[in-house]
């Protein structure tokens, strides 16, 4: 009989949330019901190392104290709740004093600051996972603390392409940048956050979560003025109207102060994760290793190098997401902490200004396909930048 092998036996794997039952120690008593992420198989012991939520230390776990959570699957959208107040000023009223019944309260997104911080950041995600086929409206209203994130991106620069489903997926990825930095996003650098807790929501509803995070950042819609849209509207719409979302292009690139904004969502998330690289469960790989294996790593990693060159060229959108990218980039590529000086350096300096055959090769480089490759181009590129 061949040995029982939990990854290949079961939905067990590297990343997934899963709850943790059935310990009868007094000390596992308390840790049933709680969330983990499995962190790495055990084979000698049999047992996975996992990172259970709001624990300061690894844990080992049987397989038998583990079980799969029910990945939220969306059902918050107003249909499935009857909501006919989705959309007027009595339900915006009723929401602003809180005298909501549970199943208002219930509704997509809808939270508040004083809710548990688990709950809150679920919510959020609830904005990333697809519209049903039959609720796209062509306008949305946020609600409870999401409206404070949604404002941050007026919906009327947004262009005439853009669904439901784009504003909803821009005021999540706000809304969870602001609870990695514990404040809103037009102070990022800012506040003691909870990026552990925004992983644990972005992982229980993968893979749509990340889809859209992703998608995000390499297919975004058009955000600017309105009379700039007519000049480039065949050039988003080729790049954007796919059928799966794992196949979208790279759209444009746009410098316009309100996109700068929209991406400081994403790409907030993606940049406090540096908080986690010194904590026993190592959650910045773990989600980092969840977007190397994602269809859309090596166009993600394009719309990086992109913003990195256009900082060194001047434009708004470099100057104002650059520094951010760099570091990104760098964590990325030296979570193993193999980078050499001058990289490091030239990639988490203030500012930077990189000559014009850097600027060039990385505003092509689109087939990188892992985080060593990744290293190894980023260093053999910028070997003679020393600070």
């Amino acid at each position: 009989t061949r040995r029982y092998n939990p990854i290949r036996d079961t939905e067990l794997d590297v990343g997934v949330v899963a709850l943790v039952h059935s310990l009868q120690s007094a000390r596992g008593k308390v840790l049933n019901g709680r969330r983990c992420i499995l962190i790495e198989y055990l084979s000698n012991d049999e047992r996975w190392k996992v990172q259970i939520q709001d624990e300061s230390t690894t844990t080992a776990l049987k397989v038998g104290n583990i079980k799969l959570t029910r990945r939220p699957v969306g059902a918050t959208h107003p249909e499935y709740l009857e909501m006919s107040l989705w959309y007027t000023q009595q339900f915006s009223a009723m929401l602003a004093g809180r005298k909501l019944e549970k199943k208002y309260r219930n509704a997509r997104g809808v939270t508040f600051e004083d809710d548990e911080p688990y709950y809150r950041a679920r919510k959020f995600v609830e904005l990333l996972d697809h519209c049903t086929d039959g609720y796209e409206p062509h306008q949305t209203i946020m609600h409870g603390e999401i409206a404070r994130y949604y404002s941050v991106v007026p919906e009327t620069s947004q262009s005439c392409d853009a669904t439901m489903g784009n504003l909803e997926y821009t005021a999540g990825c706000i809304a969870l940048s602001g609870m990695c930095y514990g404040r809103a996003m037009r102070a990022m650098d800012c506040g003691d956050g909870r990026p552990d807790i925004v992983v644990f929501a972005l992982l229980e509803s993968a893979p749509v979560s990340l889809s859209v995070l992703l998608s995000h950042v390499v297919s975004t819609h058009y955000i600017g003025p309105k009379s700039g849209y007519d000049r480039v509207r065949d050039d988003f719409r080729s790049s954007r109207m796919k059928m799966n979302i794992d196949d979208c292009e790279l759209t444009p690139d746009q410098c316009s102060k309100d996109y700068c904004n929209a991406m400081k969502g994403p790409l907030g998330i993606l940049y406090s994760l540096h908080k986690l690289k010194n904590t026993p469960g190592r959650l910045d790989k773990i989600l980092f290793g969840r977007i190397e294996k994602h269809p859309l790593f090596s166009k993600t990693l394009h719309r990086l190098f992109r913003l990195a060159a256009r900082e060194s060229k001047g434009t708004q959108d470099g100057e104002e997401l650059g520094y951010t990218v760099r570091c990104i980039l760098m964590h990325m590529a030296d979570m193993d902490d193999q980078m050499d000086d001058a990289t490091y350096k030239s990639l988490t300096a203030d500012r930077c200004s990189w000559d014009h055959g850097i600027q060039q090769q990385l505003l092509v480089k689109d087939d990188i396909t892992s985080y060593e490759e990744l290293l190894e181009f980023l260093q053999e590129l910028l070997k003679k930048t020393s600070a």
